[in-house]
């Protein structure tokens, strides 16, 4: 008996050795999600770098250190992966945002004072080019093209003026912002910030600390 179980526990051990080895030569089996999210990064720098019209399908698989065909197996086209970073970017700012409205421990004029800071200041991986003002310059090239993306940035502009007007409502609502037309200063809020990453785009010596401090003075007339 104890034979045959020696010889049961030989023959298990080399099974066991027989499929370690069929699993390590099994090709890797690739988190298809992860690596589109991991092309999309990739490619969210290129375009930043060189622009929409600058940027090929070719430089995106470079970027991402494959070939045209393998990138073909994540994205059809350019187009495709471009609507599919515009998205991605407009969430990274998003989610900054809304946590900053959510927040209760802030008033209304700070939060509104915290998301124009984060808007005209946030950079994405520490580089000088900012989010939105990325995203500004699509609009006004895409604008011209009637593409579909452009109406996709132009939707989430008002979004954040929406915000801006929710938060409005709610500082008078609590006695601590002045009563003003919202629609009209959630615009004129909205207008700032995007003049400001205009100026922001078009001038290389802009000041944003200076920008920012007379902002600060024009939130704070919004006090009651």
């Amino acid at each position: 008996m104890t034979f045959f179980n020696n010889v049961v526990k030989l023959l298990c051990n080399k099974i066991d050795t027989y499929v370690d080895k069929r699993r390590d030569n099994l090709p890797k089996i690739v988190n298809y999600e992860q690596k589109k999210k991991d092309i999309i990064n990739n490619a969210l720098n290129i375009f930043i770098d060189n622009g929409y019209h600058n940027t090929s399908f070719s430089d995106v698989a470079k970027a991402g250190g494959m070939g045209r065909t393998t990138l073909y197996q994540y994205f059809k086209n350019k187009d495709e992966i471009f609507h599919y970073v515009i998205k991605h970017a407009i969430k990274l700012v998003k989610d900054e945002l809304v946590s900053i409205e959510k927040n209760k421990n802030l008033s209304s004029i700070t939060k509104i004072k915290s998301i124009v800071h984060k808007l005209v200041s946030r950079n994405y991986n520490n580089d000088d080019n900012n989010m939105l003002i990325i995203l500004i310059d699509l609009w006004l090239i895409l604008k011209r093209e009637d593409n579909i993306i452009a109406e996709e940035i132009y939707q989430y502009g008002i979004e954040l003026k929406d915000m801006f007007k929710e938060l409005l409502i709610t500082g008078i609502n609590n006695n601590e912002i002045k009563s003003v037309d919202t629609d009209a200063m959630a615009y004129v809020l909205w207008g700032i910030v995007e003049s400001s990453l205009l100026r922001a785009s078009i001038e290389k010596n802009f000041n944003k600390k200076s920008y920012l401090e007379s902002i600060n003075i024009l939130i704070e007339g919004l006090k009651k």
